[in-house]
């Protein structure tokens, strides 16, 4: 009884897509790598850098070139109870040296550099740069990562 009726549908040749081109098959003989990267080994590289009195025999790593000692002093941080306050409560020396030079012992303004800053060095922006745009945007990631995205050439 329901012969003939049904609905015809036509597409406009503009609104029509061809098929994707087929692939080649030699995409698929690119040889695959099998490096396992350690990161949990890499971070705890990076902690014991970061403290006064490196211990790399507990790393297996007895061979690394000591610290030298007086290279941090240019800045006067050994000195500087502020700055060695917060490096006390794990931050970095270098980024608690730079919060405090631009915000003095202010604990809010230096827990926020620090954390921008170590957030945008993790996406790979340089160390200078992302010192720069913190203190632009005022501590702002967002702003400061806006600005890295808006300026990238």
């Amino acid at each position: 009884m329901a012969a003939g009726l049904g609905v015809r549908v036509a597409l406009k040749p503009e609104y029509r897509i061809t098929p994707p081109p087929q692939l080649s098959p030699q995409v698929a003989d690119i040889p695959r790598s099998n490096f396992r990267f350690d990161f949990e080994f890499e971070r705890k590289i990076l902690a014991e850098a970061d403290k006064e009195s490196m211990n790399w025999s507990k790393l297996g790593l007895e061979n690394f070139p000591p610290k030298p000692n007086g290279t941090t002093s240019s800045m006067g941080a050994n000195s500087d109870p502020v700055v060695s306050k917060y490096i006390a409560s794990g931050f970095s020396r270098e980024v608690v040296t730079v919060a405090v030079g631009n915000y003095g012992d202010n604990p809010t303004k230096v827990q926020e550099f620090v954390t921008g800053y170590n957030l945008l060095r993790e996406m790979g922006f340089s160390s200078n740069n992302v010192a720069e745009a913190l203190l632009m945007s005022d501590n702002d990631t967002d702003k400061a990562l806006a600005h890295f995205l808006n300026s990238s050439s």
